[in-house]
């Protein structure tokens, strides 16, 4: 898709490459959608005995960066809304709920 772009991809990783560890943990990826105004958190996930480090809110920052890379000014997400520890993570990092169409 145009929107996709391999520097609003992050994994994260256990071990440092040596065999040790269990290689891939988690992934998020963000969108270029900066003709529409921003850029858009597509999926984060974490497997699920990492989950409740900061693995999660540290890919989301990464894909904040991604937005500077793109001059995009806003940062659009969706969660399910009984997810709370998802709810509460975007909370932190500033999201707010708002309605918003896009074709």
């Amino acid at each position: 898709m145009p929107s996709d772009d391999p520097r609003g991809v992050v994994i994260a990783r256990d071990g440092n490459g040596d065999g040790n560890g269990d290689g891939w943990i988690g992934l998020a990826a963000t969108s270029d959608h900066r003709a529409a105004g921003f850029v858009f958190n597509e999926m984060t996930g974490v497997r699920a005995p990492y989950r409740g480090r900061g693995v999660s809110i540290a890919m989301k920052t990464l894909g904040i960066g991604f937005a500077g890379l793109c001059g995009a000014s806003r940062i659009r997400t969706v969660h399910h809304r009984a997810n709370a520890t998802v709810t509460a993570m975007n909370r932190k990092l500033g999201h707010a709920d708002a309605r918003w169409d896009y074709p």
